[in-house]
């Protein structure tokens, strides 16, 4: 929520926010709050009234069903997958994203909309992976839908998550000089990323030991407060 708020004019709609809403009754909790299932139903509310209001707007939310050990089972949740919640509950997640873009398609301010799919992690969930082909690579997913601009390099690239920033203003139209905004670099591009240059483990290292002695990045953390549960 402090991210948000220091970035910009954002309405934050979260478990306080809905049950002050009467979304749910006083004395529901799941998990980290409510559940996708009612995450979904929410947005579409908030998103048809954003649209009705005929001017430019953001709409960013969060999945967690998904999110760690097991996963939450929802009462969507079809068991395909037997004793393996976390399985189902991956499948159920995946079900419910693909209903709620469909939706998004059939509304009449899908063609002026580009719609982001952003993975934060890997799963972490500790036995899940455990049987996967030591071969396989892990990666997270992310997918632009209806951006503004097509890539101009449609194979494997390497990138990190400052690059998603430069990208997301491109797919929605905007012009970058130099196709480079901070540390990251527009994927539409041909330009290639800081983890392309100089890979993926060196950058790390370098943003580590610039993080030590840097200015910028303490008067960006300085007012970024973690308090303890």
């Amino acid at each position: 929520m402090q991210y948000f708020t220091q970035h910009g004019d954002y309405d934050i709609f979260d478990y306080s926010t809905a049950k002050y809403a009467k979304k749910f009754t006083s004395n529901y909790r799941v998990w980290w709050g409510y559940e996708d299932r009612k995450l979904f139903d929410y947005a579409k509310e908030e998103i048809t009234r954003l649209a009705g209001e005929d001017e430019p707007f953001n709409f960013t939310m969060l999945t967690v069903d998904t999110h760690k050990e097991n996963g939450w089972p929802c009462p969507l949740c079809r068991w395909e997958y037997g004793s393996d919640q976390y399985a189902s509950v991956i499948s159920c997640s995946s079900r419910q994203v693909a209903e709620f873009i469909a939706w998004i398609r059939q509304q009449d301010f899908y063609k002026d909309t580009t719609v982001i799919l952003s993975g934060d992690h890997r799963t972490m969930d500790a036995d899940f992976c455990l049987y996967i082909d030591e071969d396989y690579r892990r990666t997270l997913y992310n997918a632009f839908l209806n951006p503004s601009c097509e890539a101009e390099n449609t194979t494997f690239r390497k990138f990190t998550a400052m690059d998603m920033f430069p990208t997301t203003l491109a797919s929605m139209g905007v012009t970058i000089e130099g196709d480079r905004l901070g540390l990251g670099t527009n994927l539409f591009s041909e330009k290639k990323t800081l983890a392309e240059q100089i890979g993926v483990h060196n950058l790390t290292d370098q943003l580590e030991d610039a993080k030590e002695n840097s200015t910028f990045w303490a008067h960006f953390t300085e007012e970024i407060v973690v308090e303890e549960e």
